[in-house]
């Protein structure tokens, strides 16, 4: 098995002349995205977001996406691979200073290029459809998947009005609530209504139920209430 290296960029940035930057998957497939400052022994995050929730987003509005466990912000250059591990997800080994060709680019551009190159799979989410038609959909969305944590969470979606859609129904159905028979809602689910489209549908997923879809597809005549086996997600 190969040990994961940290490979650290060097970039030019005024307020951090010492800066490096660096993308790397945690083990549960989250992308992130880590700017450090190094001053002899001294080391500071600088920066740290998602960026397979920050698509399109710029300055502030990236801030939503920081992790919730990143607590620790300065410590000596010494503990950055246990800082790491024990509050970014992902365990390295050893820390590779690498010379970069784009250290010169502007963060939005950097992350654009990252992203480019760690997307570049296609993730479809399936959804059997039924109803009428609106904005080029089914009224009715009904999928089984796993997320990337991965359980298998069944979820239903329905027109509503105005252009909008509904969660009807989103629940784990794996492990213990499988046998008790009870709907447990994943607790990052927060929204309700949403703009009705595949689009947005996607980033719905992608954003609170911790996925990592690309494109969707819908399509009828699989009956996913007598074979719960998912349909779509990590494997």
């Amino acid at each position: 098995m190969t040990k994961s290296i940290l490979k650290l960029e060097p970039y030019k940035d005024n307020s951090h002349p010492n800066g490096f930057r660096t993308i790397f998957k945690t083990k549960h497939g989250r992308i992130v995205f880590l700017a450090l400052s190094i001053d002899g022994t001294d080391c500071t995050i600088t920066d740290c977001f998602y960026i397979d929730r920050n698509q399109g987003r710029t300055g502030a509005k990236r801030c939503s996406s920081k992790p919730q466990k990143m607590q620790t912000f300065q410590f000596g250059i010494d503990a950055l691979l246990s800082v790491i591990e024990s509050e970014l997800d992902k365990k390295f080994y050893s820390v590779e200073y690498i010379q970069a060709s784009d250290s010169a680019l502007p963060l939005d551009h950097y992350l654009q290029l990252k992203s480019e190159r760690a997307f570049n799979k296609y993730h479809f989410l399936i959804m059997i459809g039924d109803g009428e038609q609106h904005n080029g959909l089914p009224a009715r969305l009904r999928t089984r998947l796993k997320n990337k944590l991965h359980r298998s969470i069944y979820v239903e979606l329905a027109y509503y009005k105005n252009g909008q859609g509904v969660i009807s129904q989103c629940y784990y159905y794996d492990r213990m609530y499988k046998r008790k028979g009870i709907k447990v809602t994943p607790p990052m689910l927060t929204s309700c209504f949403f703009p009705y489209t595949q689009e947005e549908i996607i980033n719905l997923l992608n954003h609170e139920i911790c996925c990592d879809f690309t494109h969707m597809i819908v399509t009828d005549g699989i009956d996913i209430d007598s074979n719960k086996t998912p349909l779509c997600g990590a494997l």
